[in-house]
Parts: structure tokens; sequence; C-alpha cells
């Protein structure tokens, strides 16, 4: 149950644990990443960059240091600190890039990509699990019952069992009491010599790096069913989460809980003793505890777990080769080559849908048009991501067909098994199972077509737009969004007319004019593209009423056999016919700009009108409301009132009675309802 605590006695909490997130901050060289309440990942400072600045990005930032940024953290913390399971180069810690808050959103834009560390700078990895309680008994912590405690501490003894046959001995594994479950690590350290044996080979270790996490979550996913087969009962009682990855965050030692009044203490491995630590309850020696467990975790002392780690996780591998250097030294050059291989799949299966979409009857720029970008959404999504997966996001198809989802071998990654991403048909969305994200339709077909590339990244602004134009290139209907005059404007304001890139759009996608016959011209406001010829221009908006849409725009006519073009940068004509526009022209269009005025406004006063009228109705709702509350709740007192006489006149009354007062009542107030 989660109870309130003070701010000042959270901020004196973590003042008092400082000690153990300096000892849990770096293994060997390697920092890793500090934040507060799941969410606070960076350190920001005001830019120096004038360029950024005038970009609109006022800050840089980079990711916390658990330690050294100890501070900050700690000062905008509200309750639960986190860490990260894997420690980093420290380079991925000096990466300051251009950024800006968005108030609205309530994050952080970043001017290029955000300066969160990638697998190449992951340094000392350990296999984790978060090895949680059911979520029918995480509330009862605290409260449990003994004979349910005693199987959670089998279970948990169990689940160390495992980690301890990865890496090879008990004394490289380590535990924690999170509240909620418990925290499974191996010892971090183990992975430095892979970093020492490939020395500057960034490719490799990038490589190594992201499929040891791959192959550890797999490994555990097994050590789960033998866990579960072993002990009776650990089902019912633990359901753990084998979800690592390069930035995996976790409660350290000491962190406060989010719903408990309770802090994460250590476990011992040896003995699990699964006993709350309430917060109340965190002295000096609770402190001292949790200081010599960090420093325990992140000394060097067990890095030969690696030849472990790999004879478990790389077993083919190891086998042919008889030690962990040479295997993944066969392994990396094997990878290398798959990797060119999958290249040229893919090279070959682009020509290939280049090669469906020029047998495609007509042209690809022929397409239908709307003023409504909804209309656009819409078609997207009823785009079928499982034609997409098939024909466009995978090196292979259905690779599990006794799976009740697809499975795929994503094309944009690597996958071990070739079952990483699925498709759920029934939602028309996929699933990328390795960084527990997804999307739909045209996520997926940017994930295809190197827009994006990873499942994580937001697809947005330009991006979905080139997504949408991916799935046009794919032969599928969707519409152009054509922005009409007095359609409304991103910045709030309205269209006086429709401007002219939509003209251009429009003129493709009605296959007026197609996107390469557009030139260069020089108007006022500097090169912008144009139409061919007036004729062109002509053509589109007249094109544009056949399709239903208001351009607002008036034919262009030649002057003295001069072209009257209009200005994309400007929105007015080309400046060398600016000179040329008689009086007579400049009045027409001085009368239908009046007209188009005189018409809005009569609209805003319709509209100003309905507004009046609503607000009236709102109030006699709210009236209406308010008495039909005010009865209700006096039936309720009443009802309440004779329910208590009721009690004490007529305990014994017989079960089969008319139906009571109660229930009368209660059909009363529904009714009024």
């Amino acid at each position: 149950m989660y109870l309130t605590l003070r701010d000042s006695e959270i901020r004196e909490h973590y003042r008092r644990a400082k000690p153990v997130y300096e000892a849990l901050a770096t293994v060997g060289e390697y920092p890793t990443i500090g934040l507060n309440d799941f969410v606070g990942w960076y350190i920001k400072r005001d830019q120096t960059d004038t360029e950024a600045i005038e970009a609109g990005f006022p800050q840089q930032g980079r990711v916390a240091q658990l330690d050294r940024d100890y501070d900050e953290i700690c000062n905008r913390l509200d309750r639960t600190l986190y860490a990260i399971t894997t420690y980093k180069t420290p380079g991925a810690f000096q990466r300051w890039e251009p950024c800006r808050y968005d108030e609205a959103e309530e994050t952080t834009v970043w001017q290029d990509e955000a300066p969160t560390p990638e697998y190449a700078d992951l340094r000392a990895v350990p296999a984790w699990g978060d090895i949680d309680l059911a979520d029918d008994i995480k509330s009862q912590r605290g409260e449990l019952e003994a004979d349910t405690t005693r199987l959670i501490e089998e279970t948990l003894s169990a689940y160390v069992d495992e980690f301890a046959e990865l890496y090879g001995t008990r004394d490289a594994v380590y535990a924690l009491d999170s509240v909620g479950g418990a925290y499974v690590f191996g010892a971090p350290e183990a992975t430095l010599p892979i970093v020492e044996h490939f020395g500057d080979d960034v490719d490799a270790l990038e490589r190594i790096f992201d499929a040891f996490l791959d192959r550890s979550n797999e490994w555990l996913r097994g050590a789960e069913e033998r866990v579960n087969e072993r002990v009776d009962g650990a089902g019912d009682v633990i359901q753990p989460d084998w979800v690592n990855n390069k930035n995996r965050q976790y409660k350290p030692p000491l962190s406060i809980h989010a719903d408990h009044n309770a802090v994460v203490t250590p476990l011992e491995t040896d003995d699990v003793q699964y006993e709350l630590c309430r917060f109340e309850a965190v002295d000096d020696e609770t402190v001292d505890q949790a200081v010599a467990w960090a420093q325990e975790f992140t000394q060097i002392e067990h890095a030969d777990c690696v030849e472990s780690l790999v004879a478990t996780l790389w077993s083919d591998e190891y086998e042919a080769h008889g030690g962990w250097q040479v295997a993944l030294d066969a392994w990396v050059d094997a990878e290398r080559q798959r990797e060119q291989e999958r290249r040229q799949r893919r090279e070959k299966a682009l020509q290939q849908r280049r090669e469906r979409v020029a047998d495609r009857d007509g042209s690809l720029e022929r397409q239908s048009i709307t003023p409504f970008k909804q209309d656009v959404y819409e078609a997207v999504e009823q785009v079928a991501v499982a034609e997409i997966a098939r024909h466009y996001a995978s090196d292979a198809y259905d690779t599990d067909p006794n799976q009740p989802r697809p499975q795929f071998d994503p094309c944009w990654r690597y996958s071990e098994s070739g079952q990483s991403c699925f498709v759920d048909e029934q939602s028309n969305t996929f699933g990328d199972s390795k960084v527990n994200a997804g999307g739909g339709p045209a996520k997926l077909i940017a994930l295809a077509t190197g827009i994006i590339s990873d499942a994580t990244d937001d697809l947005d602004g330009e991006d979905y737009w080139a997504a949408v134009d991916e799935l046009r290139n794919a032969g599928y209907d969707i519409p152009v969004w054509i922005p009409e005059a007095g359609s409304e404007r991103s910045d709030g304001g309205t269209y006086d007319q429709m401007p002219f890139w939509a003209l251009r759009e429009a003129a493709a996608a009605l296959g007026v004019c197609s996107e390469d016959a557009f030139v260069d011209r020089e108007g006022e406001a500097g090169t912008y593209e144009g139409f061919p010829d007036y004729e062109t221009y002509n053509e589109t908006l007249v094109a544009i009423e056949e399709a239903g849409l208001d351009h607002g725009r008036e034919l262009v006519v030649p002057d003295d056999g001069r072209l009257v073009q209009e200005v994309g940068a400007n929105e007015t004509v080309d400046g060398d016919a600016v000179a040329d526009v008689n009086r007579d022209q400049l009045r027409e269009e001085n009368r239908r700009l009046s007209a188009e005025v005189e018409r809005l406004e009569s609209m805003l006063d319709d509209k100003l009108k309905r507004i009046e009228e609503l607000e009236v109705q709102i109030e006699e709702l709210q009236d209406e409301l308010d008495a039909v509350r005010s009865e209700r709740d006096r039936l309720e007192i009443l009802l309440e009132k004779r329910e208590i006489a009721q009690e004490s006149t007529a305990k014994c009354q017989e079960a089969d009675d008319d139906e009571s007062l109660h229930h009368r009542l209660k059909r009363i107030v529904s009714l009024d309802r």
C-alpha cells in the first residue's frame, strides 16, 4: 500500500545513502547511469553554440552519471532512485548534444540524436533478471503468509542456482530484495576480458554485447522453465521479467519503492531470507550493509567467469574451438559474413520491390487527394502489418509456425533466433521483443526502409510523412493530404488559399505533372520549385476543383506574352511579373479578398451564436444535474437510516420475502439518474 513520505524524510534518506551509490557507480574505470523517478536521464546546461541556439536549441545535455551527478539527481528526485544494470565507457558520459524542453509534451527534444549510450559503449555487463512477485501477491508484501514466504525463498534460491550455473560459481552471483520481487545479477566484471581481447574493435564489441544480452535473456527463460519444474508452486509466486538491455533500469540498494514505504536491500545468496525492510527501519547498520554489497558487486575478482559465460551462451562455437577467445573470434567473423549476405539479400529484395512498383498500372504519382489529415491516418492504419512484415520488413517470415502469432526475422537488425519480432493481426501491430517496443504499419515500413533504425525510435514529423510516402511507393492507396483554402494551419491560423507546396503535391497526385517536371525559379524570397509553365499551373487548379477541393486561387493569364508564375516561397507572383499586374487585376483580387472576409465574418458570427446557445444549455443541464444529485443523496441517506432500523428489528425476516425497501429505493435512485 502506498503511504506518503515527507519530502524532507526522502531527502535525508538519500543523503545518508550516498556512500552506497558512490560504491556502486563504477566497475573499474567504467561508470553507470543514475536517474530519478524513472525519467531523469540527462544533465543539462546552457548552450554555447550560437548556431544551435539560433536553430531553437538553447540547451545541451548528456546522460547523468550516478556518482558524479548524484547531488543533482537527488535535488530533482521525488521518491525512487534508479541505476542502470550495465557499465559504459567513460566517453559515453561526455557527449553533449543540443536540446530543448517541450513544455507541452513534457519531454526533451534533441537537435540530432539523444546521447543515450548504445551497445558499442558497453563494457561491464551482467546477466540480470527482474524476478517479480506474482501480481496477486505483490501488493501483500510485508504481510505475506509464512508458507508463501518459504516458497518464495525456495524459488529465489533456485534462480540463484541457475545464475551460478551460468557463471560457473555461486560466488559470482548477487541478489537484491526489490520489494516487489528480487533482482539477481551475475558479476558485471566477467565481460571485461572480452573488452580487453577485442581492444579497439568497437564493431566486434557492439555485436558481442548485443548478442550477450539477447542470449542471456533467452537462457534465463529456459532457467525459468527449469525452476518451475524443480520447485512445486514456483510459478504461482514468481513471474520473472527476462528483459535486460543496454540501458535497463533497476532500483539499487536503499532506493525507496514507489508503492510501499520500504527500501531495496541485499539478499544473501547462500541463505535467502525474504524479509521486508521498511523505510522507518533503515539505520546506520542497514546503510553499512548496502555499502558492503555495492563494494563487493563492483570489485573485479570474477573476470575468469568469462569462460563459463561464453561456453554456455556461445556453446556451438565454444565446442568447435575449445576456448572463449577463439570462439568469439569465429563468431564475429561469421556474423560479419552473414551481415554481408543479408545486405545482398536486402538489395535483391529492394530491386524486386522496385520491379513490382514498375509493373503497377498507371503512375505511382497518381493518387487520391484529401483536405483532411485524418483520412491519411486512417488509410495508413488500414494497411495490413502482416503484409509489410512478410514482403518488406523481414528476412524470413512466420519462422515458428507453432506460435499463435506470426514470428519474423527483422530486416533492420540481427536476430539470433529469427523469431524476436511478431505480428499481432488482431490489433494490426508488430512487436520487437528484444526492445519491448513496436507499432503500426507506418513504423514498420519506416524500419524496413531505414527511415528509423530501432523499434524504440519515435516516428513523427518528417519521418512519419516519409514513411507514408514509402507505403505509397509500395503500392498502398494512401490519399495525399492537400490543405484547401480556409483549412487550419499548424500555427493555429487558416490558409487564405491553398499553399503553393500543396499545389505541387496535388499536381503530382492527380497526374497533371510529374514531380521531376518542376523547375527552379527565382522569386523575391529566393529560389523555389515552380511549375514548368502556366498551362500546367492552370490545369492543376482545374483538376483540384474537379476533385472537390477549394484552392482559393485565380487562373494565371499571360500578359504581353510573358508568363505570370506563382512563387512558392512567398505565395505571390514571380518578381518580374509583379510590375506588370494591372490595376484591374489588383481590384479583382481585392474584391475576392473582401468577399472572403465577409464570408468568414458571417461564419464567425454563426459560430459565436451557437456557442452562446450551447452555454445556456450547459447551464440548464448543470442545474438539472445538481438537482438530481441532491435528490439521490437525500434518498441514499434515507435508505441508510431505514436499513439500520431494519437490521435492529427484523434480523430474522424470511429470505424469500418481497423485495426489500433497500432494493426498491435503489431502483428509484437508478431511475432518477
